[in-house]
């Protein structure tokens, strides 16, 4: 029996091999996860000498293929590893800010952001104290003023907070501090005392002084829409025209979110190919009408060069995020099949696309936007894959002599709205994990929403977005850019109604990342493999999607300061005590424990249980007095100072924060610092 299965596994990968490759970011990939799993950080030497043993074997097995196919892979694997940590080692050359300081300091803008609130925040490297002693650098700095205007390599001096990266806020909480690290953060902070110009010592370099044009660039389209159109609809335009999305209002963003267009306001692949496409289709159209050109020339290679440039344009002002990356990638490679008369849309085209994403920025891999853009991608091909050939022969009359002109139309229309929602479906479907992991969110609406959105976003909105851009340069886009902003206002107002339908954004659990991977694996062997053992992926996604069900909501959870505990109600929902703390680590306890915020009659209940003037065991476990709550009879939070766990002390700075599980006689403690170990980005010493 157990040779029968070997012999099946042999040949089912013997029948696959054309699509062997297709594993390669994968391999890539786990040796990626795999570094960024390690609770410490390894060492350089441990990794050579693991290559160097691939190696060894590999010459003593040269002779054995199946042998040499498995070293294979695990090289691949091992590069992956190497690749990141040496990326590491490279961005570590400068540790990362360990402890607040309040100084002077001067410096070189390289970056120039703003925040939801419309604040400044300049990115400074080359940095000095007043000493002239050099500070570890770039650090993110927000300034108070919003009115002085700042450019890209000029330099400047100020009195500034700066503070270490910000750690998660939860166990299992997203890393901050880990995404600033590879965006070559150092520290961040705050502006105490107003930015003054400073002559700059040393002369621009040409990396600073590109993107200074380019920031400039940005900066004066954006200002030019906001001059245009009104505020809600110049900041959605601003955001997909030049990646700018400090106009955006927090409703707006909450409605996009709650409804399912939330993509739509992050450039990715959706922006990228439509205008590429759009730009492709309007100078084989232009060529077209011009006979010298369309009798002598290649009108359809000449329309792959010209969105080629556009693409490569929006990616550098859009900021060349990683969805950004992606879509680039892929629409290149697209174009140049065209020019070379290939065949370009496949999966060999998402693979390779992956794989350059991840070696040149190998920590994308652990982020939302690689995640569910890769994901979407891959299972929208995998099913075009299965189903194109039925399309074709649906819209072709199924091998029909002829069919009328109506009934073409008639199809045509019709596959025209069955694939957006189709297309929609598949890829929701895809990203739904990744979205229950990151977001602690489901957009239950989506389908209809971008039933509603789509044809606005693809016939209007986009075509005269790309209008607009072609046109601004002469002063001539009034009229394009009236016509997207009617289009963005239309979109508003759909997302703003599905988002106030019934439980539109609906608050889960996060499954663990075991769970997770389950998925991830379960979906890419349905994806990529093409034979009936593709359906053995079904297993490991359906397994994932239990695991949710293993989470528990901790009964205790505790802030670094100790200035903020939340404990569990008796209907499983955590409940956050009065007390200072940061909005920002109550919104995101709230999130991750899927809990509702506290009306107004449950909050004054609860600070009168805090305060000790009464009890409501019926719905929290808790009894007050002014000095301390003990909750469960066997924690008791010594208010702002401290925790006793079965009256023994617990070290909650150590920790940077816990979460505590009752579990029968046994209290489980999971820490923030267990949780993030000691590496480059968290400990200067890692």
């Amino acid at each position: 029996m157990l040779q029968h299965r070997k012999s099946y596994l042999a040949e089912c990968l013997a029948e696959e091999q054309e699509r062997w490759f297709l594993w390669l970011p994968v391999l890539f990939g786990c040796g990626i996860g795999l570094y960024f799993a390690l609770p410490a950080e390894p060492s350089k030497w441990w990794s050579l000498a693991v290559f160097e043993l691939i190696l060894l074997f590999a010459w003593i097995w040269r002779f054995q293929p199946r042998r040499l196919w498995g070293l294979l892979g695990a090289a691949i694997v091992v590069l992956g590893f190497i690749n990141v940590q040496m990326k590491t080692l490279y961005l570590a050359r400068e540790p990362v800010i360990s402890e607040a300081q309040t100084d002077y300091i001067r410096g070189r803008i390289v970056r120039v952001e703003h925040n939801m609130k419309g604040k400044p925040r300049l990115v400074l490297d080359e940095l000095q104290n007043f000493d002239g002693q050099k500070i570890a650098g770039p650090v993110k700095i927000t300034l108070r003023d919003k009115n002085q205007e700042w450019k890209t390599g000029q330099c400047v001096e100020t009195v500034a907070k700066i503070m270490p990266l910000p750690l998660p806020a939860v166990v299992g909480g997203y890393q901050f501090d880990r995404k600033a690290f590879y965006a070559g953060i150092k520290g961040n902070g705050y502006a105490v005392a107003s930015v003054q110009p400073l002559e700059c010592e040393a002369p621009v370099g040409i990396g600073v002084w590109f993107d200074g044009q380019i920031n400039a660039l940005r900066k004066k389209m954006v200002e030019h829409v906001k001059a245009q159109l009104p505020k809600d609809e110049a900041g959605i335009t601003a955001a997909i025209m030049a990646g700018d999305r400090s106009g955006i209002s927090q409703k707006i963003t909450n409605d996009y979110r709650d409804s399912g267009l939330a993509h739509f306001l992050s450039i990715s692949g959706l922006h990228m190919s439509m205008l590429a496409g759009l730009m492709f289709f309007f100078i084989r159209l232009l060529a077209a009408l011009i006979p010298p050109i369309a009798l002598r020339y290649d009108a359809k290679k000449i329309s792959a060069v010209f969105a080629i440039f556009l693409s490569a344009f929006y990616l550098l002002i859009s900021g060349a995020e990683v969805p950004t990356q992606r879509a680039f990638i892929m629409t290149f490679i697209v174009l140049v099949g065209v020019l070379f008369d290939r065949r370009a849309i496949s999966m060999r085209t998402i693979t390779l696309a992956a794989l350059i994403v991840l070696v040149l920025s190998p920590e994308a891999l652990i982020g939302a936007s690689f995640q569910m853009s890769f994901a979407a991608v891959v299972a929208l091909i995998a099913f075009y894959e299965k189903y194109a050939g039925r399309l074709n022969r649906f819209l072709s009359g199924g091998g029909q002599k002829q069919q009328s002109r109506m009934l073409t139309l008639a199809k045509t229309v019709w596959v025209y709205i069955a694939g957006i929602v189709v297309s929609d479906l598949v890829a929701s479907l895809a990203t739904l994990p990744f979205a229950v992991y990151h977001f602690n969110r489901i957009a239950i609406y989506t389908t209809a929403a971008n039933f509603l959105a789509g044809p606005v976003i693809g016939l209007v909105i986009m075509p005269f977005m790309l209008l607009s851009m072609l046109l601004m340069p002469f002063g001539l886009d009034g009229p394009t850019l009236k016509f997207t902003g009617w289009g963005v206002e239309k979109v508003n107002e759909i997302t703003a109604w599905v988002a106030s339908w019934p439980n539109a954004g609906y608050q889960v659990l996060a499954m663990p990342l075991w769970g997770l991977l389950l998925i991830v694996f379960g979906g890419l062997w349905l994806c990529l493999w093409q034979r009936k053992w593709r359906l053995w992926g079904l297993l490991g996604i359906l397994c994932g999607f239990l695991s949710i069900f293993t989470v528990r909501v901790p009964d205790v959870m505790i802030n670094a300061e100790a200035d903020l505990l939340a404990v569990k109600d008796t209907a499983g929902e955590l409940v956050i005590l009065p007390g200072r703390g940061n909005y920002f680590d109550k919104q995101m306890w709230l999130e991750r424990t899927a809990s509702r915020k506290l009306s107004e009659s449950d909050y004054e209940k609860l600070k009168a249980v805090y305060k000790g003037k009464e009890t409501e065991k019926n719905w929290l476990d808790l009894t007050c007095d002014k000095e301390s709550c003990v909750y469960r009879g066997r924690v008791k939070y010594l208010k702002r100072h401290g925790l006793e766990i079965d009256g023994k002390h617990f070290d909650v700075p150590a920790s940077l924060g816990a979460a505590l599980y009752f579990d029968g006689e046994e209290i489980k403690i999971k820490t923030i610092r267990d949780y993030i170990g000691c590496r480059k980005w968290n400990c200067p010493a890692g």
